[in-house]
């Protein structure tokens, strides 16, 4: 692994120093592509949660390009701008915030990117009756990007603005930065658990969990008095079932779900050991997995169990699937947050296998112990009897659901936050080890994360300082078929 860490510093030192000499002659748009580019590979190698040169870089681009032209007292008190780089319709928290939003009575300046314009129904659905303006910023050059940005700032003067940002959006945490002491600025905090860019670019960082307003404060360096806890609960409507890919007639359902990669990386192959010894247990028992990613052990499991094991994209009607499924097996090593709190609405037990010695991946769920268990034996005992006693399955999965955060309970404390920068929920900061946790990552990461990032579609200004990675990312995509981003 010694090999792969200085790897990953020979990028990283090379990524800065391309940044500081485009900063040198102006080049942002060069400069933001290596910052993000740095950024993203730092998120994906995981083995600190600041970057000071980054950090530098990022207060320097922002004083360049972006020259806030109002003033707090001008600004419009019940107008909030929330920018969202992710530009998903359903999966994450957009949803559940815009919907809080704007029952809240905030007029909504929307930003997120132009890739995402005309593909999120649900999001539109769930701001019905409230004022939203919708606006789609390019990622091609981010240059243009932070002035189209800072522009919209200008336009609506909100009196707020929410980041939602991926670790790496260098563009858009310049512009947060410039409006400092005049728009309150809140950060949502999603990747709590992993590096990113950006920490002096908000006001009050909004965790979902004192997990992670233990690694911003102990880690990071964010002051407490910044950090507001701000629990979710899985936003969902409605909809027609799409279907098993089998006949569940009879049958019972084990479901699981989410980005493939959480399942792998442990040496004892825990996740698919529990799921082939329920599957060998319960002939009864069908596996259902949705998800994308690497499937080479989905795989062997399809071999050992014909016709018992299925895997699916991820699907519109999660909920409905959940519902209908019999018991949930929640992703090792790493924890499917969201999913655990659909299983909990739909009161199905998501059955988790603890991580010894890490507390990474605590306090998605209010009781969340009840639901964890420190060796598969354990999990396994508990699967047996929810998948044999139906009335003690209800009950299980009943009370779950009770102790979830209600949507109206959500918004009460959400509109608080954003005026009280306090809520019902205590701060409560803790001693993390994150060591075992961060080991992870080093395991997973590979060259491929180079290419993916560095050579993409909207950083060609970095072609001239890694030929080879464009040349061979070309190659791999075209002859062997390698599915990357950009």
């Amino acid at each position: 692994m010694s090999g792969m860490k200085a790897t990953v510093e020979k990028y990283i030192d090379k990524l800065k120093k391309i940044t500081s000499g485009s900063i040198a002659k102006g080049n942002y748009r060069k400069a933001l592509d290596a910052m993000t580019a740095a950024s993203f590979i730092l998120e994906e190698w995981n083995q600190y949660y600041v970057d000071e040169d980054l950090e530098g870089f990022l207060t320097s681009v922002s004083e360049a390009l972006v020259h806030p032209g109002f003033s707090k007292d001008e600004t419009k008190e019940k107008t909030v701008l929330f920018y969202d780089s992710f530009g998903f319709d359903v999966r994450a928290l957009a949803l559940v915030y815009m919907h809080a939003l704007s029952d809240l009575g905030y007029r909504i300046i929307y930003i997120t990117k132009t890739e995402s314009k005309d593909s999120q129904p649900e999001l539109h659905r769930a701001v019905e009756g409230g004022e939203v303006i919708w606006n789609y910023v390019s990622y091609e050059d981010r240059e243009q990007e932070v002035r189209d940005i800072a522009a919209l700032f200008e336009k609506y003067k909100p009196s707020r603005a929410i980041l939602y940002s991926t670790p790496d959006d260098a563009a858009a945490m310049s512009v947060f930065k410039a409006y400092e002491g005049i728009v309150e600025r809140f950060k949502i905090n999603l990747t709590d658990h992993a590096f990113w860019l950006g920490k002096d670019c908000f006001d009050y960082n909004l965790e979902f969990r004192n997990y992670g307003a233990s690694v911003s404060v102990k880690y990071r360096g964010i002051p407490a008095s910044k950090e507001i806890i701000m629990p979710f609960y899985p936003y969902h409507r409605d909809r027609e079932f799409q279907g098993f890919p089998f006949d569940a007639a009879g049958r019972k359902v084990m479901f699981s779900g989410g980005s493939l990669y959480k399942t792998l990386g442990d040496p004892s192959n825990s996740y698919y050991v529990i799921a082939g010894r329920l599957l060998k247990g319960h002939e009864d028992l069908i596996f259902l997995y949705a998800g994308t990613g690497d499937e080479s052990e989905m795989n062997k499991l399809k071999e050992q169990f014909p016709g018992r094991v299925y895997r699916i994209d991820e699907r519109t009607d999660l909920y409905e699937i959940m519902e209908r499924c019999t018991i949930y097996l929640n992703t090792f090593p790493q924890v499917g947050g969201l999913m655990m709190q659909f299983a909990a609405d739909a009161k199905k037990v998501p059955l988790t296998l603890r991580k010894k010695g890490s507390d990474t991946e605590k306090e998605i769920l209010a009781d969340q112990d009840s639901v964890e268990y420190d060796t598969i034996e354990e999990l396994i005992a508990e699967a047996d009897r929810l998948l044999d006693d139906e009335a003690y399955r209800e009950e299980r999965g009943q009370k779950l659901k009770s102790e979830l955060i209600s949507d109206e309970l959500f918004e009460q404390e959400l509109g608080k936050a954003l005026t009280e920068h306090r809520n019902r929920y205590e701060v409560k900061i803790r001693d993390v080890n994150t060591e075992d946790f961060r080991a992870q990552y080093m395991v997973r990461f590979n060259d491929k994360t180079f290419r993916q990032v560095i050579a993409s579609g909207n950083k060609k200004t970095l072609m001239t300082d890694f030929p080879g990675l464009f040349a061979k990312k070309a190659f791999n995509k075209a002859v062997k078929k390698e599915k990357l981003n950009g």
